[in-house]
């Protein structure tokens, strides 16, 4: 068969697809005649149709034809195309052919697409191709193919995305339709999916059974977005539509998806929105409790036609017990009307996830068991009465936290029954329900164990607009903040989630490496004063989705969204919070919109951690508190940057210190329950030998918040430098906790400074070995061989920590590489290094008395080592405390000299 004899076969398959199964033998006896050649091969399609996993199928016919010509593309099995191992053919779309893969490197199957060589050429197919991967993989969601990889090797242009182990739905319709529960549970799904990818800007517009994988443990994944189109930028007050990334215009009045799944709107060829998808969605829904499609027809005409003419029959028709609500949600997506129909997917995802929690709690309670076994008697009693003492019953099957949560609640009701007995009755009713509903939802999908430990990561501006960068960061802070003050769950710090800023991220794969059981993804969109935020808090165990919200505000509404996110995020976990936590949680530290955006402006600035951004971030933060002179945060801000000024040898420690207590002061003359303040109040305090005073308020500030990372910190140097070291230890294994992308080595350096040397240099080799261009782990693993006397060893190691980081805003690691050439015997190299120091320590400059120091101390000048450690202390430079734990200082401690040091900083035995 010649290649454009199976074009026509191509077509008529295509066209055959969108009529009923029991029409499509008249259609081909018209369409075929007597050419029995042509009529064998499109059945032969047709039969082969639903068998496969159709991960990227698109109805671009003149391409799809082409893919069928097997005699115009040389097979991959068993072949390799960069890292990918070809198995076997899994199907062919529109835009090219999908294989199942194995990739080498990793050891996992995947499902690799291919655009075929001669399409190459073709520089509109290509772009389509590039535009399809590039939407894909800004997906980043539970419901959604994970997509790998995008590549190209010799000429052959690649996608390699997850393999999905199941049946497609159309497959999984094949037996029967299904019931109304398991139709929610899909449909929510999808249109959570939908959510999501709308509020990235893509339109998905092919929606179809075939689309659709389920997975045997009930997941569904929605695949296929070649015809994903980004959508046009458009105002609109509704607020539904999705914002443009890129895009590529379609021809005007071409027809994308299939036919039996098109919205009105594109079977006219008009253009298209997320609405579109909402109605694709609807006929999917109709057609998995009917058993047949919403909209039919004898050929495609018909079928448009039916979609624009036409309502589909009522449900009930195909199926029994169908709930009036269900019928309600599937006419509202069917509305041919774009204003009519559901706005956006998330409206419709939650009145799907509403109908099914309420079948499942009213399944529940049907099956409770009756006590007593008299039945009239019960029913004697009030309704409201009977469905509080099932409540209690199914209190019992869930988890500690909804248990208590739901009981309460019925207790409080049980009261109020008794003194509003009839006007309580139905309204009681349908609050247990609500009741029942939520704690069966989130306690039940996580097998009853507790969610104790959470990572929100950095909200992803939709827009990738460099201007909104500042609000994205400063949201997803605002909600650390708010959750970390609630003593019962752990809550990673902001420093231990920004590395996922900007990355496409797997939400099972973050719970992992963060070590925490659920993950908050957020997504924002600024568009002139309005914003939209959409968030979803999926369980990471299986990355089943707990909850999720859509905020539509105004930018004056800026304070109070953290709020609501913290404190719904709260509720969905069942955590029981006392009236100061609730109270905590919602705190707002100022009421003026333009002092907080000044604020978030100013911790952007700080994470940039350089010299100019701390500059920047305390002129932002001034200005935050010229607008607001009560605003506590913003001063504890002050103080941290004034802090960091000077531990990053930009300032001197004196001037550095006296401006951090000054702000830490006026932060908890404002706000006494700040933990940041006090923690930044106790650093400065043992930086000025004040150790009592040091542990009182780092003490203070644990105690306030667990999760503060400086608190911690603070401690494990407090604890270091007085000469506690198995205290110190716990605290560094604490902070690692927090922040398992810390600097793998900071549990080394507190081994290493309770002279575990073996331990130390074990853990430093394996950080150095996750973490090769973490200059710190260089320069503390040579530090610790160093203590060996392995002087060779110590030299490679930090050398190469300070060509990792060889920046005249680090100098302060230039010092140890001087001691360590020192201790080798090569003095020449240390003498150079001792230079350089000097000639940067020229004013304006300034350099540490205790970098000085170290390399005094290396070279075997007593003397003037502690000449510059007394400067240290005169000048309360940062660290020089330091010298008692220190193990290049031990060639000093039998000189009188150092005992009455430490007597000055208050460290004598």
């Amino acid at each position: 068969m010649t290649p454009e004899r199976f074009r026509e076969a191509g077509h008529l398959y295509h066209a055959a697809l969108e009529i009923e199964p029991e029409a499509r033998a008249a259609f081909l006896d018209g369409a075929c005649g007597e050419d029995e050649e042509l009529r064998r091969e499109a059945e032969s399609l047709l039969r082969a149709h639903g068998k496969v996993g159709n991960y990227f199928a698109a109805p671009a016919l003149e391409i799809a034809a082409g893919l069928v010509a097997a005699q115009q593309h040389r097979s991959l099995m068993g072949q390799s195309l960069s890292h990918y191992r070809v198995l076997s053919l899994i199907g062919a779309g529109g835009m090219g052919e999908v294989y199942l893969a194995e990739d080498t490197h990793l050891g996992r199957k995947v499902a690799l697409k291919l655009l075929p060589k001669e399409f190459t050429e073709d520089p509109k197919r290509v772009r389509r191709f590039e535009l399809e991967a590039r939407a894909a993989s800004s997906l980043n969601h539970p419901n959604i193919v994970t997509i790998f990889e995008v590549g190209q090797v010799d000429g052959r242009h690649f996608i390699a995305t997850e393999y999905i182990d199941g049946q497609t739905l159309r497959e999984r319709l094949s037996g029967a339709q299904l019931e109304v529960g398991e139709a929610l549970d899909v449909a929510a799904q999808i249109a959570s999916a939908l959510e999501a990818a709308h509020e990235a800007g893509i339109v998905h517009r092919d929606i179809k059974p075939e689309n659709v994988i389920v997975r045997p443990d009930g997941l569904v994944k929605v695949l296929d977005f070649g015809l994903a189109k980004l959508a046009e930028r458009q105002s609109s007050s509704a607020g539904y539509e999705p914002t443009t990334v890129e895009g590529v215009n379609t021809t005007p009045g071409m027809v994308l998806g299939t036919v039996s799944y098109m919205s009105p709107e594109q079977a006219r060829g008009l253009t298209v929105d997320a609405r579109s998808d909402n109605f694709s969605l609807g006929v999917v829904m109709y057609e998995m409790v009917a058993g047949r499609c919403a909209f039919v027809g004898a050929t495609p005409s018909d079928v448009m036609a039916a979609i624009l003419q036409n309502e589909p029959l009522p449900l009930t028709r195909f199926a029994q017990n169908v709930p009036a609500e269900f019928e309600r949600i599937v006419a509202k997506a069917l509305c041919k009307d774009r204003e009519g129909r559901y706005q956006t997917a998330g409206e419709l995802s939650i009145d799907l996830k509403s109908l099914k929690q309420e079948l499942e709690v009213e399944a529940r309670l049907n099956r409770s068991p009756k006590p007593g076994g008299d039945v009239s008697k019960r029913a004697a009693t009030s309704g409201s009465q009977a469905s509080v003492e099932t409540v209690y019953e199914s209190a019992a099957t869930t988890g500690d936290g909804a248990r208590a949560r739901t009981i309460s609640s019925a207790e409080y009701l049980i009261s109020e029954i008794k003194r509003h007995r009839r006007v309580a009755e139905l309204a009681a009713a349908v609050v247990l329900v609500a009741l029942a509903a939520v704690a069966y939802f989130f306690y039940t999908t996580s097998g009853g164990e507790a969610i104790d430990s959470v990572a929100v990561l950095p909200f992803v501006d939709v827009n990738a607009d460099p201007n909104a960068e500042y609000l994205s960061d400063g949201i997803s802070e605002s909600v650390i903040n708010s959750l970390s003050r609630l003593p019962d769950l752990k809550v990673k710090s902001l420093s231990s989630v920004l590395r996922y800023k900007g990355q496409q991220v797997d939400a099972q794969a973050v719970g992992r490496e963060l070590n925490v059981k659920a993950v908050l993804i957020g997504r924002l969109t600024k568009q002139g004063d309005n914003l939209a935020i959409s968030t979803e808090l999926v369980d990471v165990r299986d990355n089943s989705h707990l909850w999720g919200n859509q905020y539509s505000r105004k930018m004056s509404d800026i304070l109070v969204i953290p709020g609501e996110i913290a404190r719904q995020i709260s509720d969905g976990l069942g955590l029981r919070l006392s009236g100061v936590e609730k109270k905590q949680l919602a705190k707002q530290y100022t009421e003026s919109t333009d002092a907080y955006q000044l604020y978030i402006w100013g911790r952007y600035f700080f994470n940039k951690n350089t010299r100019a951004g701390y500059e920047k971030s305390i002129e932002y933060y001034n200005q935050a508190i010229e607008k607001d002179p009560n605003y506590a945060l913003a001063y504890a801000g002050l103080a941290y940057t004034y802090y960091f000024m000077g531990n990053r040898g930009f300032w001197s420690a004196k001037e550095s210190g006296q401006k951090l207590e000054g702000a830490a002061l006026k932060a908890l003359a404002l706000d006494d329950t700040l933990a940041e303040g006090h923690a930044l109040l106790g650093i400065n305090k043992y930086n000025n030998f004040d150790w009592a005073g040091a542990e009182k308020e780092l003490k203070q500030a644990l105690e306030l918040d667990p999760n503060s990372d400086s608190a911690n910190r603070g401690y494990f140097q407090y604890l270091s430098a007085v000469g506690r070291p198995d205290e110190a230890l716990s605290y560094a294994k604490r902070v690692v906790e927090l922040d398992p992308t810390t600097t793998p080595g900071y549990l080394a350096y507190a081994y290493f400074l309770a002279r575990q040397y073996d331990k130390a240099i074990e853990v430093f080799r394996e950080a150095r070995e996750k973490k090769p261009n973490d200059a710190q782990n260089h320069i503390l693993l040579g530090a610790t061989y160093l203590s060996k006397g392995m002087y060779k060893e110590a030299v490679t190691e930090m050398q190469k920590g300070v060509d990792l980081d060889n920046t005249a805003e680090r100098w302060d690691r230039h010092p140890m590489l001087a001691y360590a050439y020192a201790m080798a015997g090569n003095r020449d190299e240390a003498l150079k290094i001792l230079d350089e120091q000097k000639e940067l320590a020229k004013p304006p400059g300034y350099i540490s008395p205790y970098n000085f120091a170290i390399i005094y101390t290396g070279l075997g000048d007593k003397d003037r080592a502690f000449e510059w450690l007394e400067k240290g202390y005169e000048q309360r430079t940062q660290y020089v405390y330091r010298v008692k734990r220190e193990p290049m200082f031990d060639s000093l401690r039998s000189d009188p000299r150092y005992a009455e040091l430490l007597r000055k900083m208050n460290l004598a035995p």
